[in-house]
């Protein structure tokens, strides 16, 4: 508990989770996850609940734990904003299937695939408070029943009769892949 910097250790280790902030829970199940010096941790949507100032300090913490542990880190989460300055690199998910991977720079300035453009264009920022946010038309589909070919076509304002069959993944950027018909131009994102 010392090492994920819990204050006064020996008194949280007898503690209830219900006594533990939800910043502290956090933690716990950080240092339970690092206990066995595994070589990689896959984090599932570890900071959604909390607020900003807690978030940036579990993210912080995970950073140096995994960087003094060598541990790897896979990071799921939806919030393209936290995750740009954590990861080297990213790979953008849509109805199970990779679309868009890439060095994280490369991803978030020059997305190669249409829903990652529009997972970046629907990040608040300080230009856009207090306006709606942009949102991707329609619906996500159910994993029961895809749609034939790209799965992000109905959605999508690039889509075209090509689209119906599975998409090629192809070079995107400098280290970069896409899967799509109609990728994004790399110099213009």
């Amino acid at each position: 508990l010392a090492t994920v910097a819990i204050p006064a250790p020996a008194e949280r280790l007898l503690a209830y989770p219900h006594q533990l902030s939800g910043g502290m829970r956090q933690r716990v199940a950080i240092a339970i996850a690092l206990l066995n010096r595994p070589r990689l941790i896959i984090a599932d949507e570890p900071t959604t609940a909390l607020d900003v100032t807690i978030q940036a300090q579990i993210l912080h913490e995970v950073q140096r734990l995994c960087r003094e542990t060598g541990t790897a880190l896979i990071w799921i989460t939806h919030d393209l904003a936290v995750v740009s300055g954590l990861a080297d690199r990213i790979s953008v998910m849509y109805a199970g299937r990779v679309v868009e991977s890439g060095a994280a720079a490369e991803v978030i300035l020059r997305p190669g695939h249409p829903y990652t453009r529009g997972l970046l264009g629907s990040i608040p920022t300080r230009e856009t408070h207090g306006s709606r946010l942009r949102q991707i038309p329609g619906m996500t589909p159910s994993l029961l029943r895809l749609p034939r070919g790209c799965a992000f076509r109905p959605r999508c304002p690039r889509a075209a009769d090509d689209c119906v069959q599975d998409p090629p993944v192809a070079p995107h950027a400098a280290e970069g892949l896409v899967r799509c018909w109609h990728p994004l131009e790399a110099a213009h994102g």
